[in-house]
């Protein structure tokens, strides 16, 4: 998880250094910041579904999506409520950092559900 999100930072810093600069907004260190501690309890929350030989494994991961889910929509409503400039811009960078974290996770919830 730590070198996942170390490469993805080190990505968007050179992205952030280069021209590519206009299509990323300025608050995208919150949205990333966000994400890694959404991902850090939401894994947390499915290694306790590991314990007892990953007998309530499916409950805690389903779980831990919904919660990555709710959070996500309170998240960017909270800056659509302070009228965060360029919306739009946030909302796409927040949706692709978003679509790279989980298809993180699913590779991870595959191979856990191999064991079974």
């Amino acid at each position: 998880m730590a070198i996942f999100y170390g490469l993805l930072g080190g990505i968007l810093y050179a992205l952030a250094q280069t021209s590519f600069l206009t299509y990323l907004h300025p608050d995208l260190k919150f949205i990333f910041v966000f994400l890694l501690f959404q991902t850090y309890l939401t894994f947390n929350l499915a290694q306790l579904g590991l314990k007892n030989e990953g007998e309530k494994f499916i409950p805690f991961q389903m779980i831990s999506l919904t919660i990555r889910f709710i959070l996500s929509v309170v998240f960017i409503g909270f800056f659509a409520y302070i009228h965060t400039p360029n919306l739009i811009l946030f909302v796409s960078n927040f949706f692709v950092l978003y679509l790279c974290s989980t298809n993180f996770e699913i590779f991870g919830l595959l191979r856990n559900l191999r064991r079974f």
